[in-house]
């Protein structure tokens, strides 16, 4: 206990008045508002209650709007996903269907390969960035390609599809452990 008149004593200390602060800096008027921006809000009463909880937080100065600069991703590894996924799906699938079927499942890769690309370059030139190499998607488009035909007369299909698993899995470790 201390000797001092304005110490109370008890474990609840005395109120004090209230502070202004929040969005509105303590003492201060609030800054007019011009006429676009004081409309009246949609959502105001009209039955005599007082305001409703969003008209009491509503900001009194606009936001400073400041533009996000654009980033360059972090370098292929959605490329490199994608080339591993299309080996594991067409790879599994190839003693199933015909080689027409597989022959098709390689143009479409090759178009959404070269899709990606024309993207990253259109990105490229639009934010003013140095060209990135090209060589990570001609080796992607080839490398995958080649991969599922070499995989699939060494191994066969049902090798593939457990070798996938086993990958999937090994990835799944692996992000479990960065979270």
């Amino acid at each position: 206990m201390s000797d001092s008149p304005h110490d109370t004593g008890g474990y609840q200390r005395p109120e004090e008045p209230d502070r202004g602060g929040g969005y509105e800096p303590p003492g201060a008027d609030p800054p007019e508002v011009p006429a676009e921006a004081a409309e009246e809000p949609s959502e105001k009463r009209t039955d005599g209650r007082g305001p409703i909880a969003s008209e009491r937080f509503r900001r009194t100065t606009p936001a400073r709007r400041r533009p996000i600069p654009p980033r360059r991703s972090g370098g292929h590894w959605r490329l490199l996903f994608g080339t591993v996924v299309y080996v594991m799906v067409v790879g599994g699938m190839a003693d199933y269907t015909e080689p027409g079927t597989r022959a098709l499942g390689h143009l479409v890769f090759w178009s959404l390969i070269g899709l990606a690309l024309l993207v990253a370059v259109v990105r490229e030139e639009r934010h003013g960035w140095e060209p990135a190499p090209r060589w990570p998607w001609m080796a992607a488009a080839l490398g995958g390609a080649s991969a599922v035909e070499v995989l699939v007369p060494l191994t066969g299909s049902p090798a593939v599809i457990v070798g996938s698993l086993i990958l999937l899995g090994l990835g799944l470790f692996v992000v479990m452990l960065l979270e």
